[in-house]
């Protein structure tokens, strides 16, 4: 009885069709596994490179550093952390503002009924299809006008405007997604919108509040040109802007320190792997949920 339904035909062709999606799955992770390791290689080069001496990059690149040169390290982060300093005060100013005023925008668009709101938000994303290089001239000759160039005050203010089409979309979507009968219950105790806002919207938003600021922070960070325009005094300057002119002399020649310039492109990454290896599952709920809800 057993070996009859073993053989019969539905079952094998089931075990052949369960044995083909095996193979194809094999398949499909050896190929990501391939492009990951592809990936990996531009930062383990780096690595390598930022471990050496200059000399010995000419001499071998593919050379396993020998010796090792923690020295590079150290020498780059002494020369960076000033502005590595002024660039995480941007930023965090920046992110904690923006994300405080979105809230507030976004909870008016979910929750109030408010004359032409919808117009409004069709707007809003009408400013989300316009590129950044296109507004960068008319921003730049207003900071001069409002004598905002040269301050940090007047890089964060065009930070938090900047990012704001963006954060209220997101966040719009995921304050329409959580339960009325929350908000209505609230009510009903006597809570104003305010309290409502503070006490359930926002600590029910926190994947996508991370979310929203993982990628400004990304945004202002990695930035070189607004930063290049707003800030004239060396001591300013962000953390982009000093990597992009930083080329250490060598002690024995007039050639740049090609290793201690690694060093510190690398050590530049250590910040936001910190703040992804905190905030990835804050990201990934943020992303997968709050970002497709609508």
């Amino acid at each position: 009885m057993s070996e009859i339904a073993v053989n019969h035909p539905q079952i094998k062709k089931k075990k052949g069709k369960l044995n083909r999606v095996t193979l194809w799955n094999v398949l499909q992770y050896a190929i990501l596994a391939f492009l990951l390791i592809l990936s990996y290689i531009p930062m383990v080069m780096g690595i390598q490179m930022s471990l050496k001496r200059t000399s010995q990059i000419h001499a071998d690149f593919f050379a396993l550093p020998n010796p090792v040169m923690w020295s590079n390290y150290s020498r780059a982060i002494l020369e960076l952390l000033r502005p590595l300093g002024n660039t995480m005060y941007i930023s965090a100013v920046s992110i904690i503002a923006g994300v405080a005023i979105a809230a507030v925008a976004s909870y008016a668009f979910a929750r109030l009924h408010i004359f032409g709101k919808n117009v409004l938000f069709m707007v809003l994303l009408i400013l989300m299809m316009v590129p950044g290089v296109l507004t960068l001239t008319p921003t730049f000759i207003l900071a001069i006008q409002l004598n905002l160039r040269d301050t940090y005050h007047g890089l964060m203010l065009f930070y938090i405007a900047g990012s704001q089409a963006f954060s209220i979309f997101l966040m719009r979507s995921f304050f329409e997604s959580q339960p009325e009968e929350l908000f209505e219950s609230a009510r009903l105790d006597g809570a104003s919108e305010i309290q409502s806002l503070i006490q359930i919207a926002i600590p029910l938003a926190r994947p996508i509040i991370v979310t929203i600021g993982i990628m400004n922070l990304l945004s202002y960070y990695n930035d070189m040109i607004f930063p290049m325009l707003m800030l004239v005094t060396p001591d300013k300057q962000t953390l982009m802007v000093m990597l992009q002119k930083f080329s250490p002399p060598l002690r024995t020649m007039a050639r740049p320190d090609i290793a201690v310039q690694t060093a510190a492109y690398m050590a530049a990454c250590i910040p936001l792997l910190l703040v992804f290896s905190v905030g990835m599952k804050y990201y990934i709920q943020g992303i997968t949920s709050g970002a497709v809800k609508g």
